[in-house]
């Protein structure tokens, strides 16, 4: 179980996030919806140790989370991340050694999933010289190489091809298979709705609702939750 509970973070006399609680069970999808400036990417950085919340505490297998754990979460960003000057194999590599993989299994996961994602064949080619579709996947497999227990993908879907969307829904099984612990954040809930068993929706820090997408629909006005 994964859980997190009462997470505030102010910066200076503005408001990050506020009082902040939800529970993500193995092999579940939680969908996280909201428009720039919600809380979304406030509470990816927490739950990721890279931004200390004022109020509240992360828990995995119930014990608070460990920020030294570097393996324990997988993160596919909205913006590339990417060193754009750097082979393919380069870049997985050296994301790959900040998760303390050894050159074995750091070769043996990339190959696998470059095979996977259809890309084996741009292995040694420049970031720079890939479509946004594929520097997609390229960054995909950086998040999923070292086989963390919970998955943070924001914007997921951002710059693919319906083929490419198809493929994304296809690893997203796969790790649900696995028991994964699976996060999908995106402005509107057309866009995961097909993925997630549960969603929360922060706007200005505040969490307004949590529960099914369905319940969430039968609550608005429209087809579209207006972010």
């Amino acid at each position: 179980m994964l859980k997190v509970e009462h997470l505030s973070k102010m910066y200076g006399n503005n408001r990050g996030i506020h009082d902040i609680s939800f529970s993500l069970k193995p092999g579940k999808i939680l969908g996280i919806l909201g428009s720039n400036g919600s809380g979304k990417t406030t509470t990816f950085r927490i739950l990721l140790g890279l931004l200390k919340q004022d109020q509240g505490t992360v828990y995995y297998e119930n014990k608070p989370v460990d920020r030294m754990n570097t393996r324990l979460f997988g993160y596919l960003p909205e913006e590339r991340s990417l060193l754009r000057d750097l082979r393919v194999r380069d870049q997985i590599f050296y994301l790959g050694r900040l998760k303390n993989m050894t050159v074995g299994e750091i070769e043996e996961e990339m190959t696998h999933w470059l095979n996977y994602l259809d890309i084996t064949k741009y292995r040694n080619r420049k970031i720079v010289e890939l479509s946004k579709g594929n520097q997609q996947k390229v960054q995909l497999v950086c998040a999923l190489i070292h086989k963390p227990e919970i998955y943070i993908f924001d914007e997921p879907l951002n710059g693919l091809d319906i083929e490419n969307v198809a493929l994304f829904q296809q690893v997203i099984r796969k790790l649900q298979q696995e028991k994964k612990f699976i996060m999908i954040s995106s402005h509107q809930y057309e866009v995961i709705e097909q993925f997630c068993d549960s969603v929360l929706y922060l706007k200005e820090g505040e969490l307004l609702f949590q529960g099914k997408i369905s319940s969430l629909k039968r609550a608005s006005s429209s087809t579209r939750v207006i972010m």
